[in-house]
């Protein structure tokens, strides 16, 4: 179990570290596209291809955050009201839900981004198939988080249960 707890730690770190650095980036891009825009009314064609393949990392890399952290959408009015056996049972179909979209993220997004390789992005003239590849990673990340789940390494809360022991983030 330690050794999954540095590995799910390394891969935070990991993740949080790229998210921050894309959506500064992307930040800086669109800054500079619209400030070309509105003082020299030209715009770099890349700006955009740049900014949109920034976007759809930041935003794939959000969603499999978003399951680590347990923010994603989900309806409590019920769930509340559930007693601890049918919640527990609802946790378990919830994390093998996350599981599954995530074997479909990963299976239908790797087919996809090598089927996009062929073809480049305008403007930045690398292949398509690599603004893709973060839908596959995305799902990758989405099953380690469900397998972490699955193997009741965080209580509800988020915090660490090693030998039913809590230990904070």
């Amino acid at each position: 179990m330690k050794v999954l707890k540095i590995i799910r730690d390394s891969i935070n770190r990991v993740i949080e570290n790229i998210s921050i650095i894309m959506l500064t980036l992307m930040v800086l891009v669109i800054t500079y596209q619209v400030f070309m825009r509105q003082v020299f009314e030209t715009s770099p064609t890349w700006a955009q291809a740049l900014s949109l393949f920034l976007f759809l990392w930041v935003g794939f890399l959000g969603v499999s955050y978003g399951f680590r952290e347990k923010t994603h959408i989900s309806v409590e009015v019920f769930y509340n009201v559930f007693p601890s056996s049918l919640k527990k049972a609802a946790a378990l179909f919830n994390t093998l839900l996350i599981i599954g979209v995530g074997v479909v993220f990963t299976y239908y997004g790797f087919q996809f981004a090598l089927s996009s390789m062929s073809v480049n992005l305008p403007g930045l003239n690398i292949p398509t198939g690599y603004e893709y590849m973060i839908i596959p990673i995305a799902g990758i990340l989405m099953i380690f988080y469900g397998l972490v789940s699955l193997f009741k390494m965080e209580d509800a809360a988020g915090d660490q249960v090693i030998n039913g022991e809590k230990e904070g983030n």
